[in-house]
């Protein structure tokens, strides 16, 4: 492994070990071979200083196909990047300027607010501690979990009312089973036994104008619930 900000392995297990150590990772899958690939490697490491909330890998054709395969990369140059081991952007292209603003977006994430549950009394202490929730039963497996599970690392940074977890079907799949899941990705909605909605095959768009409409039901009960301690405290004063 290299001591620059750019990280090489030839070995599929420290690769595995190095990401899951580490909450946001960017994966160049690449070549040596072409002007165009030595540029955008070039590029790949000017933006590895530049962001040092991520953590850079490159994997080179020719020299970890064990990688390529595993990883199922069937494409060069390809750029994954990943929060908590979890894919939640990819992209495919040697454009300098279009990776640039892959990475500077994905930078943008390094302070999202997702819960990652793996059991169900972590699961539990959030549903006790907190009103507005919103679940996504998501897979690792599943590619189509990919885009949507960008923007709903998005949205978790923009809506501090609402509380934002992730559950995976192969670290829970009970779970899944008992809360009538059957479809990957699918969105659970909660602020109250008496409210929960559900909704699969949703859109990045769909998602995005129910979690705000979802947020802001949550801004009006915490504003409600801020005026009645604020009645009491003056109460108290007299």
């Amino acid at each position: 492994m290299s001591e620059d900000t750019v990280h090489k392995f030839k070995d599929v297990h420290l690769l595995r070990d190095f990401i899951a150590k580490n909450e946001f990772v960017a994966i160049s899958f690449s070549s040596w071979e072409g002007i165009q690939y030595m540029y955008m490697n070039s590029t790949f490491t000017k933006l590895s200083k530049k962001h040092p909330n991520i953590k850079f890998i490159q994997i080179v054709e020719g020299e970890e196909e064990n990688i390529f395969y595993e990883y199922n990369v069937t494409r060069i140059p390809t750029f994954r990047f990943l929060y908590d081991g979890d894919v939640v952007s990819e992209y495919t292209n040697a454009n300098p300027k279009l990776v640039t603003k892959k990475v500077q977006a994905f930078n943008e994430l390094t302070n999202i607010k997702i819960h990652k549950c793996k059991d169900e009394q972590s699961l539990n202490e959030l549903f006790t501690n907190n009103d507005f929730l919103v679940v996504n039963f998501g897979s690792k497996k599943s590619k189509q979990s990919i885009p949507i599970s960008s923007t709903f690392a998005e949205l978790s940074r923009n809506h501090s009312k609402v509380k934002f977890i992730y559950i995976d079907k192969d670290e829970m799949p009970e779970t899944f089973d008992k809360s009538g899941v059957w479809k990957i990705p699918t969105f659970m909605f909660l602020c109250d036994l008496d409210d929960i909605r559900m909704y699969d095959d949703i859109s990045s768009d769909d998602l995005i104008k129910k979690v705000e409409e979802f947020s802001e039901q949550a801004e009006a009960v915490s504003e409600q619930v801020e005026a009645v301690s604020e009645q009491a405290e003056a109460d108290q004063a007299k």
